[in-house]
């Protein structure tokens, strides 16, 4: 769950700058649907910045933040960059969401580091697949590994998990856990 739930987060931000075809936040595909209030790319800084309600959506998908800032290596132009080089990190900030039919996340602060292909997500972190909810202050995983840890250490507090085997899932074996009702942002 965690592994693609921060993967799709991380390629999201990433692709609200690129305007390729096969940009992909999420299993359904299709063109992207970037919204943001204000969006101002410093090209010789490398840098892209989107303000405002930041909304991205493709299909079913949806990335939204208050603000998503891109890092790239300036002077790209290969045929997928769509003019911008490679993607070294992205930071989203305020009311992050990131929301498929089956998962979804929310925090204070995402960030995702190419380098080390890491996803960081702080602040309030709560992180839910069907009705197994993981919550926490420091979630952080490895998207080449798949490994991931949760910790409590911003405010002294405790990871919190309440997990449900699927006999024990509303609407009982409920395998996929199609969108359950309330689930909006």
């Amino acid at each position: 769950m965690t592994r693609t739930l921060m993967t799709l987060l991380a390629l999201g931000a990433a692709l609200t700058a690129a305007p390729v075809a096969e940009a992909q936040i999420g299993r359904s595909g299709g063109p992207l649907d970037v919204q943001a209030r204000q969006m101002d790319v410093f090209d010789e800084e490398g840098r892209i910045l989107l303000r405002g309600e930041v909304d991205v959506i493709q299909g079913d998908t949806r990335l939204a933040a208050d603000e998503i800032e891109i890092f790239y290596t300036p002077g790209g132009g290969g045929a997928t960059s769509g003019g911008f080089g490679d993607i070294r990190n992205i930071v989203a900030t305020g009311n992050v969401f990131y929301v498929t039919p089956l998962e979804r996340a929310r925090g204070n602060r995402g960030v995702y580091e190419a380098e080390t292909d890491t996803v960081t997500l702080t602040g309030d972190v709560v992180l839910t697949r069907c009705e197994n909810v993981i919550t926490t202050t420091r979630f952080v995983t490895n998207l080449t590994t798949g490994n991931s840890s949760f910790d409590g250490q911003e405010s002294g507090g405790r990871v919190r998990a309440v997990l449900f085997n699927e006999d024990e899932q509303s609407g009982s074996s409920r395998t996929n856990c199609g969108p359950a009702s309330g689930n909006s942002q």
